[in-house]
């Protein structure tokens, strides 16, 4: 079946698109300004229907029950149950959709606040929702350069409405989507990749995307150390290969890994190895010193 695309001022759509991915992926969308009474239905779809009024008002008939709907809210109709909607009379309304499906689909509409207790919802992130349906209009050829477009749309008008619901429940108790050793393992590429900068655990948690009280208590779960002894154990170990294997003074090996300050950086090290970087790196040498010595008796004696 080939792709239809229909552009006016009044109404665009783009349908019957060929489904490449299994995770999520776009069958059609479109925006349109009706006239009022205009309706659609009883129909029902195969897939999941999302629509966002951007003005005006109308209403939406499913599960038995009738919604009244307008500006900013969203609409949900679920998969193979008839539903029908009408704009109104003296207001109807304009709104943009998108038809989409696949494993993910039914988790990004549960993160987006959506069930069919709860198929209507308010957003205000509207021009920001319009910006990604244009963009997946705009990619109506059908080639794989635009197939990737068209997901990719789609991928962030749901992060849209996911992350304004987040964004609103911030009193609520966080919930994570990910096993905590996910997290973990983010964190310490995080720290390998940056240990050498001026970050902080709240830096950590802020870019994985959870709480710093979080952060800590995973870390003391896996690793049996906090997140703030973890980095500096990490940097110190950094500094250690640095005073063992190069010249560079002591406040150049601070900065290099995340001190600008040499004598913060000498009193942090003190404290963990009980000697100063510099009695650290005179004692390496005459170690290494020693064992070259030993190693140059025991071939003379052979």
């Amino acid at each position: 079946m080939k792709a239809k695309y229909t552009h006016s001022a009044r109404y665009k759509c783009l349908e019957y698109l060929k489904k490449n991915s299994y995770d999520l992926y776009l069958c059609y969308c479109g925006l349109e300004e009706c006239d009022p009474y205009h309706s659609y239905g009883p129909i029902s779809r195969n897939e999941y229907l999302l629509h966002y009024v951007i003005k005006g008002k109308g209403i939406l008939k499913a599960d038995g029950k009738t919604y009244h709907i307008g500006e900013n809210d969203a609409f949900l109709i679920y998969p193979s149950e008839i539903t029908y909607y009408e704009a109104d009379k003296d207001d109807p309304w304009t709104y943009i959709w998108i038809g989409f499906d696949g494993m993910k689909a039914e988790s990004c509409l549960i993160n987006a606040s959506f069930s069919k207790e709860n198929r209507v919802s308010k957003f205000e992130c509207g021009e920001t929702l319009v910006h990604y349906l244009n963009g997946m209009l705009s990619a109506s050829k059908l080639t794989y350069s635009n197939d990737l477009k068209r997901e990719g749309y789609l991928y962030m008008f749901l992060s849209a409405l996911i992350q304004e619901k987040t964004d609103n429940n911030s009193d609520k108790p966080e919930v994570y989507d990910y096993p905590f050793l996910v997290y973990v393992e983010h964190a310490l590429d995080f720290i390998s990749h940056n240990y050498e900068k001026q970050i902080k655990v709240i830096d950590i948690a802020e870019y994985i995307g959870i709480n710093r009280s979080y952060l800590t208590t995973i870390f003391k779960k896996s690793l049996k150390v906090s997140p703030q002894e973890y980095l500096v154990k990490y940097r110190l170990d950094k500094a250690c290969t640095l005073l063992k294997n190069t010249d560079l003074l002591v406040n150049e090996i601070a900065r290099n890994v995340g001190y600008n300050n040499a004598l913060t950086f000498s009193k942090v090290f003190k404290n963990y190895y009980k000697m100063s970087p510099k009695t650290y790196r005179t004692q390496h040498q005459e170690l290494v010193y020693s064992n070259k010595k030993h190693q140059k008796i025991d071939v003379e004696l052979q």
